[in-house]
């Protein structure tokens, strides 16, 4: 009787950096700076605020860091949960994580990719968008499903494209000769109620920000996962936040605060503006490229989670199974695709993409507080790399997800019970697992 498949570890850190930039970039860059300035109406100010957003991204890859290098064990985020509180908090994190946040996410990006592929290059309509979208997820999923370096591969290829775009994007604006005066000034808001301002602001923000946390499921194909995964995580988060700061000085520069709120294709305009239709249609592939390289690193880190849920008897037992040929959770990614792909058909996908940031900062709460644990306990190793700062830097971290996370309430109330719902529903289903098929009960 021949072995069982394993992991194969082929990914070295230019892999997991890229995964970690792809899991954050998505198309949040190209549209939620025009919600961040319906909210703050100072060029200051929106810069500030994406900046602090920056500043708490870096905290989190740090924290992601610490816990990858600690347990670098395919999982990620679901092995830092069972491993440091009751094992139902992982389950719950994996429940949450393919029905409202992968699930959710993935429907809707394939759909703003459809849709765009219809608005600048090909006439799709309502069904075409649909087909568009479904034949992309289910494209990625067979590539990834032949191997994790096939998957990585295109990965890295569609994130070079990416990088370049932006950056072409930015030299665009920045070589035209429209005067930074015209529209970047220093006045700050008449209001003086900043800090609610600034609260409310970094729900888009974060939402753009978010993404860090996806790597550490790829830790069993990870070549020295322990300062791998960890410098990847470091290194990923400081490219973003340079791209993002970078793309809002460009946007800054192009259009006023007041056309920048009222802008629904924000980068378009602002290229439009400055280097006509051309630049509009640039932007255009750019989106569906970012779209793109979403999809293809969604794809590939969250079907690793659902193969160790397996593997602790709380998912669908062939969900721990590996191709024997290509090592890759061929179930697992195949159960994702068709939870997206009804969730594309059946437009609840909107909904649920609503619920991304309650549940996502639900658990980054529990996830950063795990830091906490693991110190009390003493452990430590050779290729630990610590949080600096902590505790402080981990107890702001905590601060800012739990202040997300009662924000969502009072800004989202009726997403965030029925978030809340979905979870209650999540803790009926794993008290239903009989406890001898839990292997971390």
């Amino acid at each position: 009787m021949s072995a069982p498949a394993e992991f194969r570890r082929e990914l070295g850190l230019l892999d997991a950096t890229v995964v970690v930039i792809g899991g954050i970039i998505g198309v949040g860059i190209f549209a939620n700076p025009s919600n961040v300035a319906r909210i703050l109406d100072s060029p200051l100010l929106i810069l500030g605020a994406w900046c602090i957003g920056g500043v708490v991204t870096v905290l989190g890859g740090y924290i992601w860091a610490e816990l990858g290098s600690r347990f670098p064990y395919v999982g990620g985020q679901y092995v830092y949960l069972t491993r440091n509180y009751p094992p139902i908090i992982g389950f719950l994190y994996g429940f949450a994580l393919l029905f409202i946040i992968n699930g959710g996410s993935l429907a809707a990006v394939a759909i703003i990719f459809g849709s765009y592929v219809d608005r600048a290059f090909v006439p799709l309509g309502p069904t075409g968008i649909r087909l568009a979208a479904a034949a992309a997820l289910i494209v990625f999923t067979a590539i990834n499903a032949l191997g994790v370096k096939a998957g990585t591969r295109t990965n890295n290829a569609l994130m070079a494209v990416k990088i370049g775009g932006m950056l072409v994007l930015a030299a665009l604006i920045f070589s035209s000769p429209a005067p930074w005066a015209s529209h970047f000034t220093a006045e700050m808001p008449r209001s003086g109620h900043v800090l609610p301002l600034l609260l409310t602001a970094l729900v888009p923000i974060m939402f753009a920000y978010g993404g860090w946390q996806n790597c550490g499921s790829l830790a069993a194909e990870i070549k020295n996962p322990g300062r791998t995964l960890a410098w990847a995580n470091i290194i990923g988060v400081n490219i973003v936040i340079v791209l993002y700061v970078m793309l809002n000085l460009a946007y800054l520069r192009a259009l006023a605060p007041d056309a920048i709120a009222h802008s629904s294709a924000l980068a378009a305009d602002a290229a439009r503006a400055m280097v006509g239709e051309t630049g509009g249609r640039f932007v255009s592939a750019l989106i569906v490229i970012s779209c793109l390289g979403y999809l293809a690193a969604m794809t590939l880190t969250g079907p690793r989670l659902y193969y160790a849920m397996a593997r602790d008897g709380v998912f669908f037992e062939r969900a721990g199974h590996l191709n024997p040929r290509y090592g890759t959770p061929v179930f697992a990614l195949w159960f994702q695709a068709a939870v997206s792909l009804v969730l594309l058909t059946t437009n609840t996908y909107d909904e649920l993409l609503s619920f991304v940031v309650f549940a996502d900062w639900l658990f980054f709460m529990f996830t950063a507080g795990a830091i906490f644990i693991v110190r009390r306990r003493g452990e430590t190793g050779p290729d630990v790399v610590k949080v600096p700062g902590h505790p402080v830097s981990t107890g702001a971290f905590v601060l800012v997800a739990v202040g997300m996370v009662v924000n969502s309430f009072f800004a989202y109330p009726t997403q965030s019970l029925v978030g809340t719902a979905i979870l209650a529903f999540g803790a009926v289903v794993y008290a239903l697992i009989p406890a001898s098929r839990r292997t971390r009960s």
